[in-house]
């Protein structure tokens, strides 16, 4: 997993950070950089937890399959400024590969990137859902070169994440966010609201 993690943020470059920065409408890319490195332990974790359950391996195994060789990485800036487009649709759809990893918690996950980070809430709800297929691009291309079975998926994303996690700071608070029951309320729609305003 800690592999992963340092391929994911190889490919938030700099000049990828900008651009999101542009497309969320954030003044500080360095608050949008804070905040690209707790989504990414956050959405590597939740891709843990997916991993140690059957059911829900298997899910992400075929969506990787179908949806993720990592393609998009080959020009990720052409991607987000809308210069590349994709083959699949399903690859960019940040806000359901978010959703499944999350479910009713995205909420508290917006709010937690938000508070150490400094973005507010719907920027930092966004933010997830541009870096979110990034993330599955990584772990579909690393499936991809290394010939990976679901096996072989599980094993390279539960070993050695638990380390990685610790070393973020905000790793005990993801964590916790993770294990709670989302039961969902007014505030879920209304972050959603928010968030495709923003989008547009």
């Amino acid at each position: 997993m800690t592999n992963l993690v340092n391929e994911v943020h190889k490919h938030l470059s700099d000049n990828v950070i900008i651009q999101l920065s542009k497309q969320i409408g954030a003044q500080d890319p360095n608050q949008v950089k804070r905040a690209a490195g707790d989504i990414v332990q956050l959405l590597t974790h939740a891709l843990q937890n997916s991993a140690g359950q059957e059911e829900q391996k298997r899910g992400l195994y075929g969506a990787i399959e179908r949806d993720h060789d990592g393609g998009i990485l080959g020009d990720l800036m052409g991607v987000f400024t809308g210069k590349k487009q994709v083959n699949n649709p399903k690859t960019m759809n940040g806000a359901g590969i978010v959703n499944h990893l999350l479910g009713k918690r995205q909420l508290e996950a917006a709010q937690v990137i938000g508070q150490n980070s400094g973005l507010d809430i719907f920027k930092s709800g966004v933010l997830m859902q541009l870096i979110a297929p990034v993330i599955m691009g990584v772990v579909g291309k690393t499936t991809k070169s290394k010939g990976l079975d679901l096996g072989g998926l599980a094993s390279i994303l539960l070993g050695g994440g638990q380390q990685q996690q610790e070393k973020s700071p905000a790793g005990g608070i993801f964590g916790k966010l993770l294990d709670m029951d989302g039961d969902g309320n007014m505030m879920d729609d209304l972050l959603n609201i928010g968030m495709k305003i923003l989008r547009k």
